[in-house]
């Protein structure tokens, strides 16, 4: 099992506040040795699914509204072991890792012995975008399985899918998005606002608290996602390659065609808050699934609001977003000089801009009538 530690030197004055990020491949490494092994029993199956990276396989499932478990997450690796087809609603996608395997090694034991390439590298860049008083520790789980390149939970934890990532370049820059989610993560707070109340749930503002919530949460996910993208900015990579996981597009591919159609990650934002705050609404679920969920078409406008930022404002402004809500995020965008006056600065729809101004005053509750 690799565990080491990444020094995250971030300047306090004259002196260095470091946070810890640690790398776990134990889940990873066991899931290969796993499904390799035809000897496998059932104990050995449970004890590898029990791993926290694995654990954190078995979170993501869940995401997708699979019901999965330790033991479903067992069964599915025994199953692939002893050359048999899992039950597809619990496969973790274990059974195509072992045409993979080899590579998925190799490219763990890359990782390894690359300290100043890779880990010193993501390190750097995460860096770049951290506020100066930093001292996060953070833990990050090299995994296989499921169908993401790389995913968090709001914690100050990441997971890089091995199983998704073909290239060293390529794992770099997704550990270096899965970082920043880390350290999103560690500096997110829970609203205390009157519509995140309990007694707002059932009182007579109850609608519009649900939409001022959902909205809240909408742009907190563009922002989280299109600050992340940036930081492990697809356009970095060495040359443009398929996706490991369908032969498709390219990261880069995939990122330059939805800039090329920004007005289609626009409109979707917009027709995403109307559906949000109609008298009706849409669960947000499902607009979140629409938006953030392959094509993943928001990232590409969050992407092209995080390095407008970063591009007038510097890096800074970036960091200085991650103790604020969501919606500061567009309301600095919609600040910047070239705002609406090029492709790389796309103007938002009228009811995105009225919903991120409802929020910025507090969503004022109607005046009841004496």
């Amino acid at each position: 099992m690799l565990r080491y530690c990444l020094a995250l030197f971030l300047a306090c004055g004259t002196s260095f506040c470091a946070a810890q990020v640690t790398i776990d491949s134990a889940s990873a490494r066991g899931v290969l040795n796993s499904i390799e092994n035809p000897k496998l029993t059932m104990q050995q199956a449970q004890q590898v699914c029990e791993l926290p990276g694995n654990q954190g396989l078995i979170r993501k499932e869940i995401s997708y509204g699979r019901k999965a478990t330790t033991q479903s997450c067992a069964d599915a690796l025994l199953a692939v072991a002893q050359g048999k087809t899992p039950d597809p609603a619990f496969s973790f996608l274990f059974e195509t890792l072992k045409p993979q395997a080899a590579r998925i090694h190799a490219l763990i034991d890359q990782i390894e012995q690359n300290p100043a390439t890779f880990q010193q590298w993501v390190v750097a860049r995460v860096n770049q975008f951290s506020p100066e008083n930093s001292k996060v520790p953070i833990t990050g789980y090299l995994v296989a399985g499921v169908a993401s390149g790389g995913f968090s939970f709001g914690e100050p934890k990441f997971y890089l899918n091995l199983a998704y990532v073909t290239e060293f370049d390529e794992a770099k820059l997704v550990m270096a998005h899965e970082l920043y989610h880390a350290v999103q993560g560690a500096y997110s707070h829970l609203p205390t606002d009157w519509w995140f109340q309990k007694s707002a749930d059932h009182g007579p503002d109850h609608a519009l608290a649900q939409q001022c919530s959902t909205n809240y949460e909408l742009f907190g996910d563009l922002y989280q996602e299109g600050t992340a993208e940036y930081v492990g900015d697809p356009f970095l990579a060495n040359g443009s390659k398929p996706s490991a996981a369908h032969n498709g597009p390219s990261e880069q591919e995939q990122l330059q065609d939805g800039i090329a159609h920004i007005w289609r990650s626009v409109t979707l934002l917009e027709l995403s808050v109307t559906g949000l705050n109609a008298p009706d609404p849409v669960p947000y679920d499902e607009v979140y699934a629409m938006g953030f969920y392959t094509p993943a078409t928001e990232y590409n406008l969050g992407y092209l609001m995080a390095r407008a930022l970063a591009t007038d404002k510097g890096d800074a402004s970036l960091a200085a977003l991650l103790t604020q809500p969501g919606y500061a995020f567009i309301e600095q965008y919609m600040a910047l000089p070239k705002y609406g006056l090029d492709h790389e600065h796309p103007k938002l729809e009228p009811n995105t801009v009225a919903a991120v101004k409802r929020l910025r005053a507090g969503c004022p509750r109607p005046i009841a009538k004496p």
